[in-house]
């Protein structure tokens, strides 16, 4: 590798080659009319029914390996030579399937077959993304705007792996799409992402953000089981309304039931919980209303405690037990005291519905619809008036202890008036850039939305598929909305934005990073696992009344557990989280992860969450998960001294880095600086980059020298 002046002065000039103002040359502005009109005409035609997407069935079956081993298990998918599997227990295996006897490996992909059966048709698809265009297009056309005109292979190649895996494709996928001449490549190739093991990651990376996932919550307390559980959903396609379901009614405790952690991260704050849970799945924003009536909404004080009562009868945390545990140590001092610590807080998070619900108004409470201190009646809220005439509002209140479930048969309801609209709403901002009704926190009024009806259709289309998200991105990447050129990003304050094609956004922190390691590593970063839930269930005890001897075995347990297990670091937490990423390696499952220059080379999936704040993740906008949608991608300083200097920049110039092995294989020049540009530009180069690079080659720069370049330019961090 040259020096750094050399370096600085080399990327300078080839930034010039890959200018990222050539990104999106298609302005998305009204033809004749000025960008500040506040109205949006409409003229759109009715879409067309989308049949119901079949019910998916959980296959289970006894899977044998190549030394006569069994392990009875669900099938949750298929990619390539790895199957991912969940046990009964919840666990969650990832392995190449050259483990399995002949006869297994093709029950797998017998499976897969009857998965992707279950699936959405291609003429399904291709209607339902055909009612999207249409829908779109009238806007355009009633606002005499145009769509923008078709992307190229390059653009959409690099869009859809980043959209659908979270990170570009290496250079042989690249260069095997883009050499393929059948007419369907670009479905095919969808259709091959949404089913990839990088699909499940770039998702849990964005539900980790909406969820705010983070390794500790109250006073270092892991919540391992949590990601692990979420993790395990994610790759077993769980449709989004039974994920949240599962969430927001489980019972237990942390270190038993991993879905319990969405809720007990709030549990020493359950009435700011139950607002995060209100903006989360259905866009309302009635935080204000915990302490006075909402000023820019109809919310009141009261409604806001109506629907909190719901959780009043629900407790999340018990200190009676960390004062149970001490007791009943106090006098043996061979125990030791920072594991009984961390056992006693792991047993007091849990989740539990007692038969009284307890919450009142404040006793600052200040209107006449209710007396301070008095008890609260639960009650839904409702955005129109013939909500509450929906048989999903004959909700019963008679039982504290069904007070959650009642609540979350009503959230998650296809009923509901907002759910299903709210994650569509959400899914398709993940695709385009921007919300068809923005803020996504905030979604009370359809009216306020670029095109209510193309947010009635996504809505139509969520409910057609059974929440099932990877069929709803499957339709919206079918689109040719979604396949258009991109648009540069719009001012909202200006005027609505109405979709010609997706907007260029810089990539994510996480896509960021990803796009690094399998440029680092190749697609073995794919099959890197880190599972760290198990070990902590050793931490649970019985439920009922604590003996020492439980506590005893717990101990024993956990010391047995975490035994050679980096001294125990996995169970280390910090209140602000965000851990080392070194001494986790035997926490991986499936494929070993790869230490270099002091950085653990895995998916940003599988790293601490969230990462430590000088990590490349945390200085290039991964969020702190204090709250929601933290993440940001604005530029910094830091951020572009981490590109050229320290672990990143070596990583990125390793003679060992996949890119740079990959084009080293190639016979002529050309094609090694071709191979370089599909790895990391996902496209060829021009002729004058082409020559440009040649020269610079002969005059002495490396090929390390150029893929620390290329991975240096504006052109790397955006997407088309």
């Amino acid at each position: 590798m040259k020096s750094y002046p050399y370096r600085l002065a080399l990327s300078v000039f080839l930034l010039a080659l890959c200018p990222l103002d050539g990104l999106a040359a298609v302005p998305a502005k009204k033809a004749g009319k000025k960008d500040d009109g506040p109205s949006i005409k409409v003229a759109a035609p009715v879409a067309k029914p989308v049949q119901a997407l079949a019910d998916k069935t959980q296959i289970w079956h006894t899977w044998t390996d190549t030394e006569g081993r069994k392990i009875d298990a669900m099938f949750c998918g298929l990619s390539g030579d790895f199957i991912t599997m969940q046990t009964k227990d919840g666990r969650t295996y990832h392995f190449s399937t050259s483990l399995l006897v002949p006869e297994d490996v093709e029950f797998a992909k017998s499976c897969l077959t009857k998965n992707r059966d279950a699936s959405f048709s291609p003429a399904i698809i291709a209607s339902a993304a055909a009612d999207i265009d249409r829908l779109v297009g009238a806007i355009l056309v009633a606002n005499e705007q145009k769509p923008n005109p078709p992307s190229s292979d390059e653009q959409f190649l690099r869009r859809i792996y980043v959209d659908a895996t979270g990170r570009v494709p290496t250079a042989k996928e690249a260069d095997t799409f883009l050499r393929s001449t059948a007419p369907d490549k670009r479905a095919k190739l969808i259709d091959d992402l949404v089913f990839s093991p990088g699909y499940s990651m770039q998702m849990f990376n964005w539900m980790a953000d909406l969820l705010r996932v983070k390794d500790t919550f109250g006073k270092g307390v892991p919540a391992f089981t949590f990601e692990d559980w979420l993790k395990m959903r994610i790759a077993a396609d769980a449709p989004w309304d039974k994920l949240v379901y599962e969430m927001i009614t489980a019972d237990g405790r942390l270190c038993d039931n991993g879905a319990t952690g969405f809720m007990l991260f709030d549990a020493e704050m359950p009435l700011d919980g139950v607002a995060n849970l209100m903006t989360t799945f259905l866009g309302t924003n009635m935080a204000c209303a915990q302490c006075h009536d909402h000023p820019l909404a109809d919310w009141k004080q009261r409604d806001f405690y109506q629907m909190a009562a719901f959780f009043g009868a629900t407790d999340g945390k018990d200190e009676s037990i960390k004062g149970a545990i001490t007791k009943l140590t106090k006098a043996d001092t061979s125990l030791p005291k920072a594991l009984l610590t961390k056992i006693s807080e792991m047993n007091a998070f849990r989740m539990e519905d007692t038969t009284k619900q307890k919450l009142t108004f404040p006793k600052d409470y200040k209107y006449k619809d209710a007396k301070p201190s008095s008890p609260v009646t639960p009650a839904l809220i409702a955005w129109e008036k013939g909500d509450k005439a929906l048989p999903i509002y004959n909700v019963s209140i008679k039982d504290p202890a069904q007070l959650r479930a009642q609540f979350s048969h009503w959230m998650t309801s296809p009923q509901n008036p907002r759910f299903a609209t709210n994650i569509a709403n959400r899914i398709w901002k993940k695709a385009f850039g921007v919300a068809v009704l923005e803020p996504v926190n905030d979604i009370d009024d359809f009216k306020q939305a670029s095109s209510p009806e193309l947010l009635a259709h996504l809505t139509f289309i969520m409910k057609a598929a059974k929440f099932d998200l990877r069929e709803v991105q499957r339709v919206i990447y079918n689109s040719k909305t979604y396949q258009a050129s991109a648009s540069p990003t719009p001012d909202l304050g200006k005027a609505k934005y109405l979709f010609p094609g997706p907007v260029v956004r810089r990539f994510t922190a996480e896509e960021a990073w990803d796009s690094l390691i399998v440029n680092a590593l190749g697609t073995y970063a794919d099959n890197v696992l880190l599972r760290r839930g198990n070990d902590i269930k050793a931490m649970a005890l019985p439920p009922g009344k604590i003996t020492l001897a439980e506590v005893k075995e717990a101990v024993t347990r956990t010391q047995a557990a975490f035994a050679g297990s980096s001294k125990g670091k996995a169970v280390a937490g910090k209140k602000g989280a965000g851990g080392s990423t070194l001494g986790l390696a035997n926490g991986y499952e499936g494929d070993k992860p790869v230490t270099r220059f002091s950085m653990m080379l895995a998916r940003a999936s599988e790293l601490p969450q969230p990462s430590g704040e000088t990590h490349f993740l945390r200085v290039w906008g991964q969020g702190d998960r204090l709250l929601a949608d933290s993440a940001t991608n604005d530029g910094s300083v830091p951020q572009v001294l981490q590109m050229m200097n320290g672990g990143v920049g070596k990583m990125i110039a390793d003679p060992r880095s996949a890119a740079v092995m990959d084009a080293t294989k190639e016979k002529t020049t050309d094609g090694q600086i071709r191979s370089l540009y599909l790895s990391y530009l996902s496209r060829t180069p021009t002729a004058k980059e082409l020559a440009s690079a040649n020269k610079s080659l002969k005059d002495g720069l490396g090929l390390t020298d150029l893929a620390w370049v290329l991975a240096n330019t504006r052109e790397f961090l955006f997407v088309q």
